[in-house]
């Protein structure tokens, strides 16, 4: 058996990419579920290898029925969308779910699995290009947080052997992206558009980047963030982590660099 991965939710579009990108290098994913029993199950069987894990990450104990799986890397994937593009309209129990799933859960996660003694090399989180607020609303905002949580979360990693990365996939084909699409009022076909070539991401181009960054990075190397939007490059990005949330002003204006700027979607 080779590494094991945890990817919280697996079930879905991006996660199950994820998960069958990953057992086709060998490894044993373990997906993480939330409701959608029926498709984790799925998802394992096109890996031909691997498990399902109930979890919930707004729950205390994260829903386990046991201890903490023994992974050797965690893809947080999990995800919950939310048609309210105001945060002046946001209800409370919105933000706390979306923060829940998105910042608190991913976190409490990996304490756990830590906390454990899991043999964990590598953390990477899946967030989307709302991270930048390159959107609108307490989604966005709950990304942006999640933004934030991996740069210091890095930090406290690095002197334990575990990378960090922090991947920002813009558009990708999912249910979840229809859904986005439906509630501002738009169509995929109109985004699309938008987009170079005239399409966004597949979540099967996704699914084997990330564990490309998984299993063929060296070993010990710093934390990264990598942004694949289309609407911006037809490759990957990789950008300054330093410079995340940056108020350094000890150096020119010609040198700073400014991260995540652009329209509302």
């Amino acid at each position: 058996m080779g590494a094991k991965v945890l990817i919280t939710g697996g079930s879905g579009g991006i996660g199950a990419a994820v998960a069958r990108a990953c057992a086709a290098r060998g490894a044993w994913p373990i997906v993480g579920f939330r409701g959608r029993r029926q498709a984790a199950v799925e998802t394992v069987a096109q890996c031909g290898a691997g498990e399902i894990l109930a979890l919930d990450l707004k729950r205390e104990g994260l829903g386990l029925a046991g201890p903490a799986p023994a992974a050797n890397k965690i893809v947080h994937c999990a995800g919950l969308h939310s048609p309210e593009r105001s945060l002046l309209a946001a209800s409370a129990a919105d933000l706390q779910s979306l923060f829940a799933v998105h910042v608190f859960g991913p976190l409490r996660l990996t304490q756990a699995l830590l906390a454990a003694g899991a043999p964990v090399d590598h953390v990477l989180f899946v967030l989307s290009s709302a991270a930048g607020c390159r959107g609108a609303g307490p989604y966005a905002l709950s990304k942006a947080a999640a933004l934030a949580a991996c740069k210091l979360l890095a930090r406290e990693l690095a002197p334990r052997g575990v990378r960090l990365t922090a991947v920002v996939p813009g558009w990708t084909e999912t249910p979840m992206a229809e859904a986005a699409a439906r509630d501002a009022g738009r169509s995929l076909d109109e985004i699309r558009s938008q987009h170079l070539d005239g399409r966004i991401l597949a979540a099967d181009e996704v699914g084997p980047w990330c564990a490309e960054l998984l299993f063929d990075a060296p070993a010990q190397s710093p934390a990264e963030l990598i942004v694949w939007d289309r609407r911006d490059a037809r490759e990957p990005v990789r950008l300054d982590f330093d410079r995340v949330f940056s108020l350094d002003i000890s150096q020119e204006d010609s040198e700073k660099q400014t991260l995540f700027v652009g329209e509302d979607e």
